[in-house]
């Protein structure tokens, strides 16, 4: 416990100059290339955004097969389970590309890591992996060539890339706020017994090291995504099957699935 704690106040302290520098070496690295097919490739369509809270096994996700959505960190481990698969896996979390990067490489679909977490998957694979820039600051970007802004959420950085790609409307699935513990610190800590906050038991399972959610932090950063999509006439709705997230305009299954199958209109924007 005392060397998490040690490590998690040398991230908050040494975290500008480290973002500073991978801002650098992200661009000598070339690897933005990976990501300029993503602009606006669902432009004026209604996009999901799947979160991994426990929620995902009450949520039908083949009624949705057919809409271009995003998933985060170890979604594929639901995938034994749903015909359902997102077009597009981000991550930003080191403790998830230390645990989980062999399975990224290998899978169809595309897979963008945090650059400044490369350093935690095997050296043998680094250099294949796909990445996008996480900056220092905030502030939600509408250019992932130039990087995302930063939060203690990866639904945050899911957000900016369904802004990216041109998604007018954003549903919400599966990210359920809502933890069996809650920090205001940068902390980790070692899960003990089975994983009861995300979708499947073993997603952080007993004796892996785990970021302890900081949830007050995470809704300031959905209030800067709500605003970002709705200055531009774009929305962002909560279609999370009991969810206690506040910030996004709620919405039931039924009403997600409709929106979902209607009409897209394309729309273009500045």
């Amino acid at each position: 416990m005392l060397f998490q704690s040690i490590f998690g106040y040398l991230l908050r302290w040494t975290a500008r100059p480290r973002y500073f520098l991978a801002r650098y070496s992200y661009r000598l690295s070339g690897k933005s290339v990976d990501v300029l097919p993503l602009k606006n490739k669902y432009l004026g369509q209604t996009m999901l955004v799947v979160g991994n809270g426990p929620s995902l096994n009450q949520t039908p996700l083949d009624q949705f097969t057919h809409v271009p959505s995003i998933g985060m960190n170890k979604i594929d481990m639901l995938f034994n389970r749903t015909n359902w698969r997102p077009d597009l896996i981000v991550t930003v979390n080191s403790m998830v590309v230390k645990q989980h990067a062999e399975s990224f490489l290998a899978s169809p679909i595309p897979c963008f890591i945090s650059w400044k977490a490369r350093w935690f998957a095997p050296r043998n694979i680094r250099s294949k992996l796909k990445y996008f820039y996480q900056s220092a600051f905030e502030a939600f970007s509408k250019d992932v060539v130039e990087g995302v802004g930063s939060s203690v959420t990866v639904t945050y950085v899911a957000l900016q890339f369904a802004y990216y790609m041109g998604a007018s409307r954003v549903i919400v699935l599966g990210v359920d706020h809502s933890f069996s513990k809650s920090s205001k610190a940068h902390s980790y800590e070692t899960r003990k017994g089975p994983d009861n906050d995300h979708f499947d038991p073993n997603y952080f399972k007993a004796g892996t090291i785990w970021g302890i959610p900081n949830l007050d932090e995470s809704e300031r950063a959905y209030a800067l995504a709500r605003c970002a999509f709705e200055k531009d006439g774009r929305e962002i709705l909560d279609a999370t099957v009991g969810g206690k997230l506040q910030i996004f305009k709620k919405i039931s299954i039924e009403e997600a699935l409709a929106f979902c199958n209607e009409k897209q209109d394309f729309l273009k924007y500045p």
